[in-house]
């Protein structure tokens, strides 16, 4: 039996969980299962017990979960060696500012970065460029912990044209497309703050980061997140540098959701497949 939990994927078993909790009942179900394919907004509670009862889960979340957010996402990629800007994590503003007080000094040179570590899609980030403007981002960041939103970290401030690359990766294929600022002043290239989408500038460069990517995913065998990365405008031969990776994304740049849904489609059948199952047993709804 193929399980979809899946909302526009059909199969022997559809179920939707919508906001519920995993029981026993489900359990169960997933035990007798062959396959399951899940929806990019699953729990790590449905995820475990999936992977816990389940040869076959699509996507491959492992990785999603053992290294969450931008703070754990820093430690996937100096683990696997891959090259990004420098980053320093911080638990809370208080760790931060024992830091400074202790080397009477910030730990970046000022313009810098600020992250905090659930932020997605370009938001809670800030470009600090002085010491006010670093003040009214720890405040911002304070006001985040009462809430029990702790962690950030803080990145060095790489020129990179106002401009960032997009790799998406679904199953076995590769996406890229360039977010490009519409103010070469404004330091976050997202589609949701006015970035524009370019699908054939820079063909090289492109290539240089689907590559280094496509790696990364298999390194990190993940198989379902788009990749944001930057190249250093000040060098001739840049190497791509990893920003974050986005385990939910935004579509525009495939073309919209009804085909990023066909794609995701046409590689959960090839990954049936690969394993030795029926995907004609699955549908797209």
């Amino acid at each position: 039996m193929i399980l979809s939990f899946h909302p526009c994927i059909d199969a022997d078993k559809q179920i939707i969980m919508g906001d519920k909790s995993p029981d026993n009942e489900i359990q169960e179900i997933i035990q007798k299962s062959s396959a399951v394919v899940l929806p990019q907004g699953c729990s790590i509670e449905l995820y475990s017990m999936c992977r816990s009862h389940c040869a076959h889960v699509f996507p491959n979340y492992d990785k999603r979960f053992q290294f969450p957010g931008k703070m754990g996402q820093v430690r996937l990629f100096r683990d696997l060696g891959v090259a990004f800007p420098r980053t320093m994590v911080w638990e809370n503003v208080r760790s931060f500012t024992n830091y400074r007080r202790a080397i009477q000094d910030d730990p970046h040179i000022f313009p810098y970065i600020i992250k905090t570590d659930k932020g997605h899609e370009g938001e809670g980030i800030f470009l600090v460029k002085n010491e006010s403007e670093l003040d009214l981002a720890l405040r911002h960041l304070s006001l985040m912990e009462r809430s029990g939103n702790c962690g950030f970290i803080t990145q060095d401030f790489v020129p990179c044209g106002a401009r960032a690359l997009r790799v998406v990766k679904i199953g076995g294929k590769v996406f890229s497309y360039w977010k490009i600022s519409p103010d070469p002043k404004q330091v976050i290239a997202t589609i949701s703050h006015g970035a524009r989408i370019d699908h054939n500038l820079s063909a090289p460069l492109q290539e240089k980061g689907k590559r280094e990517a496509k790696d990364f995913c298999e390194k990190a065998q993940i198989d379902l997140a788009a990749i944001d990365l930057i190249f250093p405008e000040e060098c001739s031969e840049p190497r791509p540098l990893f920003l974050e990776i986005n385990y939910y994304f935004g579509r525009r740049g495939l073309g919209g959701s009804e085909r990023y849904y066909e794609i995701l489609f046409e590689e959960v059948g090839k990954w049936l497949e690969e394993r030795g199952l029926d995907s004609s047993r699955i549908r797209l709804i």
